[in-house]
């Protein structure tokens, strides 16, 4: 096969010769015809599988017994819900949105039920309410 003309070159996975526009960066190796393929739902179910220790369809089950709703903000969302699991015994919790995923390490949290139910606490009762009444937060500044 005769070299890419200028503006194109070889995707790696296909091998065909694809316009510059078909590729996500100038360094990249793979077409995006052939990024969509890898990321069907087959390939989600065969990467969740060997991460995650799940059998076959067993997303699928916990995806339709969670309603397909996050389990923590019961919202539906457009994108796949992640594999939350425990990062200290390596346990499958259930599903989360990416949002409650990264709130549940990030900002401090650290998988820790304790500081989860603190914070719920500060939210319901805020201790400068109790100190100093409430006071407002004004974009302006100015009072």
């Amino acid at each position: 096969m005769s070299p890419p003309r200028k503006g194109f070159r070889k995707c790696q996975r296909c091998e065909r010769n694809r316009a510059e526009k078909f590729f996500t960066s100038a360094r990249g190796k793979v077409c995006s015809s052939c990024r969509k393929k890898t990321r069907s739902a087959s390939a989600h179910e065969t990467r969740v599988q060997a991460t995650y220790g799940l059998g076959p369809g067993e997303y699928a089950e916990m995806f339709r017994l969670q309603g397909g709703k996050c389990a923590i903000c019961r919202q539906t969302r457009q994108q796949r819900l992640s594999v939350d699991h425990c990062h200290k015994s390596g346990v499958v919790r259930g599903l989360l949105c990416r949002r409650c995923n990264s709130q549940l390490i990030a900002r401090g949290a650290r998988d820790s039920p304790v500081i989860l139910r603190n914070a719920a606490d500060y939210l319901e009762d805020p201790p400068a309410i109790r100190f100093i009444g409430k006071r407002y937060h004004r974009e302006d500044g100015k009072k």
